[in-house]
């Protein structure tokens, strides 16, 4: 059963009640329902930072990498050590995901989360780790436009099998 303050929308993306975020369900690399379609993927920081900055899912245009903070949020105490909600967050693989945050001391670096031990890490340029996007939720406003898409260009995300890029115009949403 889903956490209660993790609140599932069909458009891939979960509302975190108690934090105010949204994140995307799947890691990248990954997407349907279930998280069924593709594989998680590991990016290079730069890759992960790209992928971030240019991420038009579900209609928004601000995702990022989450911080230690935000990332470390989705770990939870189970019987047996931490561990991730699979229900809500599908197909997460137990391995390092990147971070927002900078590690200082090491030039083109930064933190990482093992989701397996929950332990803090970092990688540098050269390293690869999974991602999972997040936004601040109440961004997406019309007191901040610039952080929306126009209606026209927001496309569900295809449910059906077919790749994300290969949407139907009648997947469109109507302004």
């Amino acid at each position: 059963m889903p956490e209660p303050h993790y609140i599932p929308i069909q458009d891939g993306t979960v509302y975190d009640h108690s934090t105010g975020l949204m994140w995307k369900q799947c890691p990248e690399g990954s997407g349907g329902v279930g998280c069924a379609m593709g594989e998680p993927q590991t990016f290079r920081l730069e890759e992960a930072r790209w992928r971030a900055r240019d991420s038009r899912f579900a209609g928004y245009a601000d995702w990022r990498l989450p911080t230690q903070d935000e990332l470390r949020s989705l770990l939870r105490r189970r019987c047996h050590g931490l561990g991730i909600d699979s229900v809500t967050f599908p197909r997460t693989p137990a391995g390092y995901f990147w971070t927002s945050d900078p590690a200082t001391y090491y030039p083109d670096s930064a933190w990482t989360l093992d989701f397996r031990r929950g332990h803090l890490g970092y990688g540098t340029s050269r390293d690869a780790f999974y991602v999972r996007l997040v936004r601040d939720a109440g961004s997406c406003s019309p007191a901040r436009p610039a952080t929306c898409l126009p209606h026209a260009e927001r496309t569900l995300e295809p449910h059906d099998g077919r790749e994300p890029g290969m949407e139907e115009e009648s997947d469109q949403l109507n302004p």
